[in-house]
Parts: structure tokens; sequence; C-alpha cells
């Protein structure tokens, strides 16, 4: 089964010129402005980014009706991470029927997991700040792979009724052999994306078993999904379970609840 996940990877379509030029003018000298004017060339990017920059998640107190608009309250470090996010899940085509959430959901319940990892980081290890946020969003792509072969075998209830039960990871590990996460890890890789952001994934699969170079960072993604996942979103279980997860790995607990809180409150302001 690895090797059918590997030759649906090697098949993926590359990443649009649209992405390269966006990504140009990131690693170059271009202002706000002309960023802005990049994305909009791709009205589905656009529309996304405008559609996040509205989303209650990110606290903005007004309705953000431009790119240019959109681009300068998330700076472009953070535009970045969302431009990616946007064109790898445009490019795979989401349906994730198996995990039991429409891919409207899917796409929230990623920018979820990305808020809380961007508050949370903000607050004790700024300068990973970004790359976590952009680990957070990307993580569960993988999940559209898995959902594929599920559909294509015809085990979509079979499936849900497992991960009702069961732990998501268990259930795709027992059903294929690998996770989702994995899988994530794998497809970034083969588009070439930045080896710290493929192995902070990676590792993410056991954070207890990674390097010390990628540990934190692999328990903030392995946290993130315990408090936000395709079967719950912050309940009570999940959060309390995420606290005593940071708390075991050297985390304040209390930052994290606050971080929990703040986008609680955002969510509840909708």
């Amino acid at each position: 089964m690895i090797d059918e996940f590997k030759n649906q990877i090697k098949s993926l379509p590359p990443l649009p010129k649209s992405f390269q030029k966006i990504l140009e003018v990131f690693n170059g000298d271009g202002g706000i402005n002309e960023l802005a004017k990049v994305i909009e060339s791709d009205p589905m990017m656009a529309a996304e980014i405008l559609k996040t920059a509205n989303s209650p998640l990110y606290g903005f107190n007004r309705q953000i009706k431009t790119i240019l608009q959109a681009v300068g309250l998330f700076g472009k470090n953070m535009t970045k991470a969302l431009v990616v996010n946007s064109t790898a899940k445009g490019l795979l085509k989401v349906n994730v029927e198996p995990y039991g959430v429409s891919p409207e959901q899917f796409v929230n319940i990623s920018n979820l997991q990305g808020a809380i990892a961007k508050n949370w980081f903000k607050k004790v290890a700024p300068s990973k700040a970004d790359d976590i946020f952009l680990c957070a969003l990307l993580q569960d792509t993988g999940k559209i792979l898995i959902a594929d072969q599920i559909i294509k075998r015809d085990d979509v209830s079979f499936f849900k009724n497992d991960i009702s039960m069961f732990d998501i990871s268990r259930v795709e590990m027992n059903n294929f052999n690998t996770t989702s996460i994995l899988i994530t890890a794998d497809v970034f890789e083969h588009w070439g994306f930045d080896a710290d952001i493929v192995q902070t994934i990676r590792h993410s699969n056991d954070p207890k078993n990674a390097p010390d170079e990628f540990k934190q960072q692999a328990w903030a993604l392995f946290i993130t999904r315990v408090l936000a996942n395709q079967k719950q979103q912050l309940s009570e279980l999940g959060v309390q379970s995420g606290l005593n997860l940071a708390a075991e790995c050297g985390f304040s607990e209390q930052i994290l609840k606050d971080v929990i809180d703040e986008v609680r409150g955002n969510l509840a302001a909708e």
C-alpha cells in the first residue's frame, strides 16, 4: 500500500507557474503592493485569501475587502503560508468524505490548527512562528490522498466507523501501514519544499523520538492535532489532553490555555 502512495505522489501535478511567480515576489524585493497584484492575478487564490482574512479565527475587527488589505494585515510571511496552503489543496482537489467532514470543514480545521500554532509560538518562540503556522496549515494534507484510496476501495463506511471509535492515526496505520502525516511530508518533499518544513511535519508523527532540533515543533504540531482534528475541535476533553501534553513536554500550560481562550473568543465573536 505504501508503494501505491509513492506512485500517487510521483504522479501529482507540478506546482503552477502562478505559484512560482508569487514565490519570486516573496523572495525578492517586491513590496506588499506588488505581492497583492500577483495574488489578484489568480482569482481562486485571491478568493481563498479574502475568505481566510475574514475568518473570525484571526480576530480582525473589520471586513477585509481587498487583497492589499489582507496582505497588509497578514504580512508577507503569513501570506506566503496561506498561498502555499491554498495552492496545495487546490492541486489535490479536496474530498475527505471518509474522515466525516466536508471540504469546507477540512479547510476550517486546517485554519484552526494554524491559528492555534501561530498564536502559541508568537508567545513561546517568535522566530519559529511563521514556520510552525505553515506546518500546521499543511499537516493534514495527506488525508486527501488517503481518502482518495478509501473511496477507490469503496471502504468509506468502514473507515468512518473505525475512526469514530479509535484514534485517527491508529486507524490509518492499521489500514495502510502509514499515516497521513508521513504522507504529507512525502508530498511536500516531492514538491521541493524547505527541508525543515518537511522534517518538522514528518517528526510530528512520532515526536517522542524526534531529533532535538525538531522536537519542540514536532510536539507542537502533535498537540494542535489533539486540540483540533476531524473528530473534534477544541472540545473539553481535547483541550485538557492538549494542555496535559504541553505540560509534559515542557511548554507553559498557562500560555497554551490563554491561546485557546483567545481563539475560542474570536470564534464566539463571529
